[in-house]
């Protein structure tokens, strides 16, 4: 039985990701509702993946802290996907 102190650190490590991508996607503008709906949220989760699997993370971290999110979008995996779903793009209502 798994209480919720004993936690495996594979699972730590996939929350504190997510919780990652969720920050990247509010610093950069990005409608989190039309985030979930591209391509039927097929797209989102593949985003989730990508940043699971970031080589860059300490990088997006310490940009992510510095307030920089161009910074950010400069250097993510999910470049193209934040720059689809952000709130100020009229192409993409």
């Amino acid at each position: 039985m798994c209480s919720d102190v004993q936690r495996w650190p594979q699972t730590e490590r996939v929350w504190h990701q997510f919780e990652r991508l969720d920050l990247v996607m509010e610093r950069t503008g990005v409608d989190r509702l039309r985030a979930a709906r591209e391509d039927r949220g097929k797209a989102l989760a593949e985003a989730r993946d990508r940043c699971l699997a970031c080589l860059v993370e300490r990088r997006c971290a310490f940009l992510l802290a510095g307030g920089d999110p161009a910074a950010v979008r400069a250097i993510c995996p999910n470049a193209a996907f934040l720059r689809q779903c952000r709130k100020d793009d009229p192409a993409s209502s």
